[in-house]
């Protein structure tokens, strides 16, 4: 679907203004957007998918200018976050949150910081590349559904909803995963080796970490949102964003769900190399068990013949009686050893 460019704005900026007599607007200007920033009964929604030129650049300047927000949410903006969180100003909230996308080339999760304002009747999102999630919200805006355009809560519960159902899809997927790595490790016949597979495994592992880290943090920011102290969230549009709340529950229990298995796998396998090495060990003493008297009896003749006295005069036969009792003894030995299953 192609959307109208926004006049006189900054090119990466998508701009819908549902003003007070119920007509949604794809062409307002720059120098308009004060004036229904003004009007209680107007709904705006602005997408500003680039940071380019940084907090001081024109997109900096239009939440400066147009917006005045705050200089320290403006930098927030701009700069790397590191967890979701929400900010309570008195004519606005701040609130960050990260969308999850996996590369099928890299088979790594990727995040991108969406930055969202939630005023009385705005909602204005930043974020460094466009996001399919937000486009659906657009589609709604210009579908005119009723839900979304009510209200500024609602747009920014629509924003939680498009970004956390992405979750999911990537969760199964990691999941299937997931499930490969135990048959992988424990396939003996498999070309692929350990080495390989351990390092799937931790990198899975270290991916889930990085994700719980994301998803428990946003988790949180719902429940402050649900708080009834918490304005600009009416009660109306608590019940939507506890089913949101709802959703990163079941995302976080799938991650630790899959961290455990990961954790079992890991186990699984360092019992079975375990094994695998006390056996060759068992063996190799086995082996040196049967050579222990062997090379006691070499030891105390020394195969020094000529000079044994004790043998009298059968020293012609000495050597092969000495060699006959030793492979006797030591077919005996391995005889014994391999019926007890340890050669």
């Amino acid at each position: 679907m192609e959307f109208t460019r926004t006049k006189n704005l900054p090119d990466g900026v998508d701009l819908l203004v549902l003003d007070g007599s119920g007509e949604l607007r794809t062409d307002v200007g720059l120098e308009e957007l004060p004036v229904h920033l003004s009007d209680p009964e107007a709904l705006i929604w602005c997408d500003i998918y680039s940071t380019e030129g940084g907090q001081n650049g024109r997109y900096g300047e239009l939440l400066r200018e147009v917006f005045e927000f705050d200089d320290l949410t403006i930098e927030d903006c701009f700069t790397r976050s590191h967890l979701p969180k929400v900010d309570i100003y008195d004519d606005y909230l701040f609130i960050v949150l990260f969308s999850f996308h996996l590369s099928e080339k890299t088979r790594r999760v990727q995040t991108v910081e969406v930055d969202m304002y939630v005023g009385p009747n705005y909602v204005v999102c930043i974020h460094p590349r466009p996001l399919r999630e937000l486009d659906r919200v657009k589609r709604r805006l210009l579908n005119g559904d009723e839900f979304v355009s009510s209200l500024p809560a609602n747009v920014a519960h629509t924003v939680f909803d498009a970004v956390v159902d992405e979750y999911l899809p990537i969760m199964n997927r990691l999941s299937a995963m997931v499930d490969g790595i135990e048959d992988r490790l424990l396939d003996e016949e498999s070309e692929e080796s350990s080495e390989t597979v351990l390092d799937s495994l931790f990198h899975l592992k270290h991916e889930l970490t990085a994700l719980r880290r994301l998803a428990v943090p946003l988790r949180d920011v719902i429940s402050i949102l649900l708080r009834p102290t918490t304005r600009l969230i009416p009660e109306e549009s608590r019940m939507h964003y506890d089913d949101v709340r709802d959703h990163l529950f079941r995302v976080v229990d799938m991650i630790d769900t899959m961290r455990d298995y990961l954790t079992g796998s890991l186990d699984i396998y360092t019992t079975q190399q375990t094994q695998r090495i006390n056996k060759t060990m068992q063996r190799l003493t086995a082996i040196s068990t049967v050579f222990l008297p062997l090379t006691f009896i070499t030891g105390v003749y020394g195969m020094n013949f000529r000079h044994e006295n004790f043998l009298g005069q059968h020293l012609l036969y000495g050597m092969f009686v000495i060699t006959g009792f030793m492979v006797l003894l030591g077919v005996g030995m391995f005889t014994y050893l391999y019926r007890k299953k340890m050669i």
